[in-house]
């Protein structure tokens, strides 16, 4: 009798043991189940999202005049390029010679919302920008305009500098080597002492290193001071000689590779840029890159063009230094970068790694797109 109890039990036993192995199973196949769904209607609600973007039009405020290259050609095809790489979700609206924001302005007009999109020369905010300015610096040879962009996109992805936090990097590029252009011709360090030389950025530490008496100016008044003899000349690269219209009101022009850089900046408003979906993103990146090769390339004509202009159409005299007097300039400048290490270091940045980093680049892109 008690034989047949134990065998019930167990038959009993073995039953309930299915039922619960039964009921496991199955919450884990509803749990899967819900799961699935679950992942599928968070992609639907992505893929959504990303269809029922509502279009924008965006403003872009620039210094550079209507006729100036960049705005009659290269901003008028990044526009048309975003708004079909982002199938007309976003269009861009172009403020050209300062008419929305000035120079100066335009980066702190940027992040406040007053403009979405700004390009603007890193030299008008020294204080704010002062890795982008530190690519300005005296004695730091850039062969061309392709040596100099190279190197400013390089050292922002190398670096990743917290200046630009605030904002989102479209693209960036520069413009090298600069000329001093003149009323009277400057051959020599003694011609140069004592000028009123425009200038910006750091470029004003270079002038006075070189005796020079450097004149804060944004590239849009030089034309007019230039014309009333307010300056005897201006640092600037040789596209302004014809697209600012300085081949008018200059006499001379000297080469030199030691004492310009200039970069510029497009950069894009960052609550507008973290609206956007990422595929939007991922598409306005892309058209960037391409038209960073395009600024650069365009850039190079234009300097080339701007220096013909001046001397075929309105008698420019060219000026290149001698051997000699081109190791005074540099000697000259030596000391620049010692003093900028230290500035760098008095605003909390790591001046050396900086500086090392850009001696590194111009070594690096002087050898693959130097003459």
């Amino acid at each position: 009798m008690k034989f047949k109890k134990e065998l019930f039990f167990l038959f009993l036993m073995t039953i309930v043991s299915v039922f619960i192995l039964a009921a496991c199973g199955g919450n884990t196949e509803q749990t899967s189940s819900d799961e699935g769904e679950s992942e599928t209607e968070n992609t639907e609600t992505n893929e959504e999202a990303e269809e029922t973007m509502e279009p924008v039009t965006l403003t872009l405020a620039d210094f550079a005049p209507p006729m100036h290259p960049i705005q009659a050609k290269l901003f008028p095809e990044w526009a048309d390029a975003i708004n079909e790489a982002t199938d007309g979700l976003v269009t861009i609206d172009l403020y050209p010679g300062g008419s929305l924001l000035a120079s100066g302005d335009i980066y702190p007009g940027v992040v406040s919302g007053i403009a979405d999109i700004g390009h603007d020369v890193s030299g008008y905010n020294a204080g704010r920008l002062p890795v982008l300015n530190a690519m300005y610096l005296g004695g730091i040879e850039y062969k061309n305009t392709a040596v100099s962009s190279y190197v400013a996109r390089d050292l922002v992805e190398e670096l990743d500098p917290e200046e630009l936090h605030d904002t989102e990097l479209m693209f960036i590029y520069g413009i090298a080597p600069g000329l001093i252009m003149s009323l009277d011709p400057v051959e020599s360090l003694e011609d140069l002492k004592g000028m009123q030389i425009r200038a910006s950025g750091t470029n004003v530490e270079t002038l006075e290193a070189l005796g020079a008496s450097p004149v804060a100016m944004p590239v849009s008044e030089t034309y007019e001071a230039l014309s009333r003899g307010v300056v005897d000349g201006s640092l600037l690269p040789a596209d302004t000689l014809e697209s600012f219209k300085l081949a008018e009101v200059v006499n001379y022009v000297t080469h030199s590779s030691l004492i310009y850089n200039t970069v510029h900046y497009v950069v894009m408003n960052k609550d507008v840029w973290d609206s956007f979906p990422s595929h939007i993103q991922e598409a306005i990146r892309e058209v960037n890159d391409e038209f960073f090769e395009k600024a650069v390339e365009m850039y190079t004509e234009e300097v080339e063009r701007g220096l013909k202009y001046a001397v075929e159409e309105h008698g420019v005299e060219e000026i290149h230094l001698s051997e000699e007097e081109t190791e005074r300039w540099r000697e000259a400048l030596k000391p620049l970068i010692d003093n900028h290490i230290e500035y760098l270091n008095n605003e909390g940045l790591n001046g050396q790694e900086i500086m090392d980093k850009i001696l590194e680049l111009t070594e690096k892109y002087n050898k693959e797109f130097g003459d």
